[in-house]
Order: structure tokens, then sequence, then C-alpha cells
């Protein structure tokens, strides 16, 4: 047993081979479940592709690739008369050919959206996986994973949706577009459809948008500017957001080297150069009502539906009258402008500054940094007119240049108000029952720490009054004077009582303000009383139309009525529901500041209208002068129209001492509204039926006596007596019983003149404005003739009877009863004596 080794068994044989041997890998139970997977995924794939990529390709196959040529055409704008206006293009595009682009923007464009353009079929499979790998590698989206062939499927068949299908969709779409178009004309398709940021669509538009300049003349480190925009544009363009646009066009010059277009060197050279825009308006048809219709285009199709074109676009615009809008605008600017020591840029100054500018950029070359464009620095202005009952906008004038800058002053500019604002001050007093027209306040110097305008001591400025000098009348007068000729320290003292609230805007008086249609925030002080809260001048128009129509106004404003597709199918309609009109404010306020407003004009500030050439009919309108001069504004109505004005600088700046609004902005509103007569026919305004009417005498400003008659010298230099009132419309229920105690007649007793002026005090406020109740009362019948002469008042005559006269004329005397004689006896009255009544008996 000892020293013998165990010998090995000998294996056996089976059926399976050798016994202890491993089985082969095919044979083995792992490699059974995975070829069964296979199997399984193999049809789970035929399957997906049999429900769902078979019919997505088959769809692929119906779209019309001629479509991919089709650029927008352009749309037909007519105006509120069916005329046609102008043609445009809604999105601003002009093709170029290929052969204009220069190669080295080629190369940032391949290198930044898809570097194997020019190897794949439409999809680049190899592509996709490396921007798989590096997006996970960076831990963000670095690299895009369609190609620019199916970008442009995207763009043009509208493929937004963020699906896998949508993905699909545009790769059989791409790699049919690569069979039927070759690589450059693809390129070139793409570069003039695609959206480079704010309306620059195609690469032509962006250059000229940002750069000022063709496609072709584009530099090195422009060209990197440009294709860093694509994968972001209103995120990244240089005008707004320079430094992101800075840190895409690095990128881009780095993936440049790294696809071997460009050496490193180079690209650290064109690093070096800052991002320096020199914007230039790239379509010349274009005004800012024009431009207004394609943004409002834009925002009702959106931008996608928008880039077909070929629309009818029916507008409100008022053709005559915006012609004679834009022409009153530049013409009374340019009357400002050469005013005898104006020292600002005037616009033919910059006219020529622009020249000098194009000649320093035509000597420009080669990868020089461009020089900027100069920004126009001239006085501005901006008009506005809205048709009452709809909110139709009929002309619009957003500055005096488009080509210039294409700022909507019109639409989009918040500059503050100044006292143009005060007339909403003034309607919401009337609202209360305590304020009406006719309340008196103290015309006196206010002190500016109540205010705080232009600095916290001193006393406030009357600059609202217009004139180089204005005084205080040191004396009360009514709310309607106050506001007639624009007393700022009266519309202090009134919004004192009625708009503030320990200092801060009353949230009443904020909503009434919201509701009339000024949606701007107000500077939450007492400061906003006079205007120093800004808002815009359409949110202006609406508000001042709810005087012209009783305190209502359009629900808001609207630019175009309908719009139709190339085959005359209505595409958009204006909601009938936004042309009715809203309530903003109560009719008797409305018409009370209404009434105020048409004295404002005629014979307050906006007096002078008359020196400029208005028209014999029913307006009403107010100045509007901002503290120091800045902003200047007219806002005024007729019955058919409401029309703003403003004046000033983008950069807000004094245009010169005293520059008063009635002369600056009143001239351009009197062409304007004169213009507005032809068409929009005026008609007479008519107070509320719910209103009391009552005669109030100018001079005193309390109710109207027989007496309240001034004297006035005729051009004979003959005097003759005028009467001195007008009527004044109070709500039901003012109390205000007081009558005029400055005109008491002439001759009459000083006693008789003590008298009435006692029992007129100011003070007495007993009788109510509820005159309708007297109505059942008998006049008084007088018995002789009062008046000798004309007769203002139409009075009642006597009615003349016979009388006995003797032969001289004299009346013959009758006997009349009389009392005893001084110093007589009394005479003895009889005595009627009656039996006294019965005893009444009364039982409980």
């Amino acid at each position: 047993m000892f020293g013998i080794e165990a010998q090995p068994s000998h294996s056996h044989s089976s059926w399976r081979g050798p016994s202890g041997l491993k089985p082969p890998f095919y044979r083995r139970a792992w490699f059974s479940a995975l070829v069964a997977l296979v199997l399984l995924g193999a049809v789970a794939m035929l399957g997906a592709y049999a429900i769902i990529v078979a019919p997505l390709r088959q769809k692929a196959e119906t779209y019309d690739l001629d479509e991919v040529k089709k650029l927008e055409s352009a749309s037909v704008i007519y105006d509120r008369n069916g005329d046609e206006l102008s043609r445009i293009f809604v999105l601003n595009r002009t093709p170029v050919s290929i052969k204009d682009i220069p190669q080295h923007f080629i190369d940032a464009l391949t290198s930044q959206e898809d570097s194997r353009y020019f190897q794949h079929n439409g999809v680049d499979y190899i592509g996709l996986a490396r921007a798989v790998y590096l997006n996970l590698k960076a831990g963000e989206v670095t690299q895009g994973a369609s190609t620019i062939t199916q970008q442009l499927a995207r763009q043009t068949f509208g493929l937004m949706d963020r699906s896998y299908r949508r993905k699909l969709m545009e790769a059989f779409v791409a790699q049919r577009i690569e069979r039927q178009f070759s690589k450059t004309e693809i390129l070139e398709l793409y570069l003039n459809r695609i959206f480079f940021g704010k309306n620059f669509h195609g690469i032509q538009a962006a250059a000229q948008g940002y750069f000022g300049k063709d496609a072709k003349e584009l530099t090195l480190a422009e060209s990197a500017t440009i294709a860093g925009l694509i994968k972001s544009p209103n995120n990244i363009e240089p005008i707004k957001h320079p430094e992101r646009a800075r840190k895409e066009r690095d990128y881009v010059l780095d993936r440049m080297v790294i696809e071997k277009h460009l050496t490193r060197e180079d690209a650290e050279l064109a690093k070096m150069k800052g991002v320096i825009t020199a914007p230039q308006n790239s379509n010349s048809q274009l005004s800012y009502a024009y431009d207004a219709v394609r943004q409002e285009v834009v925002s009702q199709l959106g931008e996608e539906r928008a880039t077909v074109g070929g629309f009818k676009i029916y507008t409100s615009i008022d053709k005559e009258l915006q012609t004679k809008t834009e022409v009153a605008v530049k013409a009374r600017l340019a009357e400002i402008e050469k005013r005898q020591g104006y020292e600002h840029q005037t616009y033919d100054q910059f006219r020529a500054i622009i020249t000098d500018w194009r000649k320093q950029v035509s000597a420009t070359k080669g990868d020089a940094s461009p020089v900027p464009r100069p920004k126009p620095e001239y006085l501005q202005g901006a008009a506005l007119v809205l048709d009452n009952r709809d909110g139709a906008v009929l002309a619009m004038v957003g500055g005096r240049d488009f080509a210039d800058s294409q700022y909507n002053r019109a639409t989009d500019s918040m500059r503050p108000v100044g006292t143009a604002f005060i007339p909403f001050v003034y309607a919401y007093g009337f609202t209360q029952r305590n304020v009406s027209p006719v309340s008196l306040y103290a015309d006196e110097p206010l002190g500016n720490d109540r205010v705080m305008i232009g600095g916290f001591t001193g006393i406030l400025g009357e600059y609202g009054m217009e004139i180089p000098n204005p005084v205080w009348s040191r004396k009360p007068i009514t709310a309607r004077e106050a506001l007639v000729v624009s007393h700022n320290s009266v519309t202090v003292r009134l919004g004192e009582q009625v708009v503030l609230d320990r200092g801060l805007l009353r949230p009443g008086f904020k909503d009434f303000v919201k509701n009339a249609g000024i949606t701007s925030p107000l500077r939450d002080a007492a400061s906003s009383c006079l205007g120093a809260s800004e808002a815009k001048l359409n949110e202006l128009c609406l508000a001042y139309s709810c005087f012209a129509t009783g305190g209502k106004r359009p629900a808001k404003m609207h630019l175009i009525q309908r719009i139709t597709d190339a085959n005359d199918k209505t595409v958009f309609q204006l909601d009938e529901a936004s042309l009715q009109p809203v309530n903003a404010m109560d009719e008797i306020s409305a018409w009370q500041t209404h009434t105020c407003l048409d004295e404002a004009l005629h014979r307050g500030t906006g007096a002078i209208s008359k020196d400029y050439g208005l028209g014999e009919f029913p307006a009403a309108g107010k100045t509007g002068t901002h503290h120091e001069y800045k902003d200047l504004w007219f806002m005024g109505y007729t019955s058919a129209v409401t029309c703003g004005v403003w004046v000033g600088f983008d950069k807000q700046k004094t245009i010169f001492p005293e520059a008063f609004s009635n002369k600056l902005a009143l001239p351009i509103w009197t062409d304007v509204i004169n213009a507005s007569t032809q068409g929009h026919t005026p008609q007479d305004f008519s107070p509320p039926e719910s209103a009391e009417k009552v005669d109030i005498c100018r001079a005193s400003g309390l109710r109207a006596t027989d007496y309240c008659y001034e004297k006035i010298k005729g051009a004979d230099g003959s005097s003759k007596s005028v009467r001195n009132t007008y009527f004044e419309y109070l709500r039901p229920g003012t109390a205000f019983n007081a009558t005029c105690n400055l005109h008491t007649g002439n001759g009459i007793s000083a006693d008789i003149v003590a008298f009435h002026q006692h029992v007129t005090s100011p003070g007495e406020t007993v009788m109510q404005a509820e005159l309708g109740r007297f109505a059942h009362i008998e006049a008084v019948h007088i018995q002789d003739r009062i008046i000798i002469g004309a007769d203002p008042y139409n009075s009642e005559q006597p009615i003349l009877r016979a009388k006995p006269v003797n032969d001289d004329g004299t009346p013959i005397r009758r006997a009349v009863p009389i009392g005893p004689e001084e110093g007589g006896e009394p005479v003895e009255q009889p005595v009627i004596k009656l039996q006294p009544p019965p005893r009444m008996k009364i039982e409980f």
C-alpha cells in the first residue's frame, strides 16, 4: 500500500461525449438565451419598422421638394378703403447666390453645425454618435445632432414638434433632399432660409442687420459671429448680447481649428477683435406703420406660418391721413431746428454724418474692424390717430426717419406724460360728491416739498400754464379754470384731496387710470398728479377717447382687420367682440372733463391753435409739458378721432428753455386734426341726460343772476354789455346754491346791494341742483315793461290793459280807504260775539 500513488480513474464516454470535458459554447445555455434575445430583438425591430418607420418613410415621400426652393412671396397691404398701400415681405429676407458667400463663412458654418456635411447622405450617423459622446462627456449639449440638410427640411416643412417621430421624418426628408439637390444647392437654400435673430432671415439680412454690409464682405470674425447664432439666435444676437455673441464666436473659431479650416494663430488673431455691430436697415420699403403691420401679422399667424408670405393684409390705415401725418411731423420738427439759437443736432446734420460714415465703410477692407454706424441724436416726434368707435389706427408715425431708427415711439416709447396727465386727476375728482368743476381752490404758491419735482425745496413751478412768466391770482378759482389754464398748484391741492392718501396714490385712482386705458404703472408719489409717471402714446390716445365718447373707449387698438392667404382664404379676422367699447368712467365725470378740455383748447393753454390754422369744428385737447421741457405732448380729439403727439429726444434732455408744448407739439396736432376732418367728420358733443344744467357766472364762478354782464368795447370804440356766463352740468345732488356776488346791477341802493351780498354768500348752500322740482310753480306776471330796447332774454311781456286818464293824460285817481289821521281818535271796530261750543263728554 505504501509508496504507491493513486492512479486517476478512466473517463467514460456517453452520447454527450467523453465525461469530465466542457461542452462547446454554442451548446451552452447562455448562448441559447442570447440567440433567443437577438431573434426577439430582430422581430421587435421588424415590427417597429413595419408599424412606425415604414409609415413615416412612406409619408416622407409625399412632401413636395419644390417647396424647398420656394421662399416667402411679397404680401400686399391695403388701406381701410381697399386701396393698395405697399408690398412688403413679412420676414426680412434678401436671397443671395452661394457665389456671394465667402469660403470662410462656409467653413465656419460646417465646423459649427455639420462637420461631415460633404460626406454624409443627409443623416450623419458618425456625427450623431460623436455628438452623443461629447455631450455626455461635457455634461451639457455642446454638439447638435441635426445635419444642415435636416435643418433645411425642418424649416421648410415646419417639422417643429419634439418627438422621435419628427426626428425620423426629418431624417427621411433630408435623405430625399440629398438625392434631389447637390451639396452646393442645399447650402444656398439653407443660408437664404435660416433665422439669424431679431428679424433677420437669411445670410444677407443678417450681414446687413448686424454689420451693415453685404454677405460677400463679411470678415472671418464676423462670419464666425453669425455662424454662432444659429443654435439660439435671439439669446446670442450681438446687438443685445455682445458678450454672449463673442463667446460663441470664439467657440466657432476653435472648431474651425479642430476641423483644420484655420490655423491656431489665425484663430487667436480673430479672437482679439471685438464684436462691433453696425446695424443698417435693409428694407427701404418699410415705414413705422408698415413695420407695425408686419409685426402684427407675425403675432397673429406665428413666425413659421408667416414665412409663406403672399398674404393680402387689410388694415385700418387711412392712406391720405397717413401721408399728411408723416408730412406734418417732418415739416414742423424741421421748423423747430431752424429756430435761432437751436443747439442740438439737426436732421440735415445727421444726413451729412451718415454720408461720411458710408465713405469710411467703403474704405474699410479685409479683416479691419467695421466703423460703428452713428445713431441719430436729432429731435424726434411721434403721432397717432385712432378711430374713437373701435380703436382702429388711422395713422401712425413712430419717428422722423425709419431708415435711421426702427424704434417706434408711438407704441414702444415710455416717457413722462407731464401736464397732459392732469385731466385724469380732475376726472377722478369729479366722480366724488364733494368735487365738481365749480369747486373752489386756492390759486397760491405751493411748496415743492409737497410734490418734489426737480428738487425738494422752493416753490412749485407753473410750467403747465405754457407761458414764460406765470403768476398766481392769489384768490380762489374754480377747478374748471384751473384745468383750462393748467395750474399746477391747484392740481396738486385737488390731488391731495382726492388722489393721495398720506403721500401715496389711492388704489381707486390707480384703477381709474388703468380702466381709462393707461396700463403702464404709476409712480406711487404725489408727483404723479403732474404726470411724472411714464406712459406710451397709444395708451394716452385710448384714455383721451373716453372724454370724447361719454366715458367709453375702444377695448384695444388694432391695425389689421383681416388677412387672407394666396388662395383668398381668410386666415385672420378681427374678433367682433374686440370692437365693442368698454365703460371706463361715468358719463358725467367724462362730460365735465370734456367741457374743460374744450375750453383749454379754445381759450386756455391751447388757444394759440387758432394761429396754427385750427378749423372751425368741435374739438377739445390738452397741452402736456414735462419738467425742464424734456417731453412735450398734445392730446386732443373730435367726436370721430383721437390724436396724440409727442416731441422730444431719445436720450431725454431739455429741448430749449421755455419749450412749451403749445409751441412744438400743438402745431403738429393742429395739422393732423385738420386733415382728419376729411373723411372723419366731427359732430357736436352731447351732454348726458342725467346731469343738471346750471347757468354759471364766469367772473365769480357762482350761479348767474340777471346782472352777470361785462362791458366790452366794439371796433368802433362804443361799449356794450355782453352776457358773461356759461352752462355747467352738475351731478344730481351737488350742493351748489350760491349766486354771483360780483354783478349786482347799477343804480341800486346800497342797502339792497348789502342785502343781496348777505343772502348770496358763497357759504350758503341750501338749494340743491334739482331744478326740475320747481317746474310746477307758476311764473310771476310783470305788470309793465322793464326792459327798453333789445331783449336778450326773450322775456315774457306784460299784458297792457286800458286805464282811465284825464284830458292831460294823467291817470284818474281813485278813492282808497286809509287809516285814521295822525293824532286822531281811533275808530272803534265792531265786536262779533259767538256762542261757546258745547261741552264734550268723554267716556272711558
